[in-house]
């Protein structure tokens, strides 16, 4: 799925500068094969650069909301 990223804090509208709006949602993050409790928010990838972040409501909002 592809969520489209809006930074709220300067530190969420420099990340959505730097690696676009666009961000695909991973299952689990890049190298890790298995984890014993899965986190509140899911890792995304940005579809421009590659570089993968925890998803969080407090730096950023999204479009689709619901994943």
């Amino acid at each position: 799925m592809i969520l489209t990223l809006k930074g709220i804090t300067r530190h969420g509208k420099n990340r959505v500068h730097e690696h676009g709006d666009q961000w695909e949602v991973l299952d689990l993050p890049p190298g890790v094969i298995k984890m014993s409790r899965p986190p509140r928010l899911p890792p995304i990838q940005s579809l421009k650069t590659d570089a993968w972040r925890w998803l969080d409501d407090r730096n950023f909002s999204w479009t689709p909301e619901v994943f």
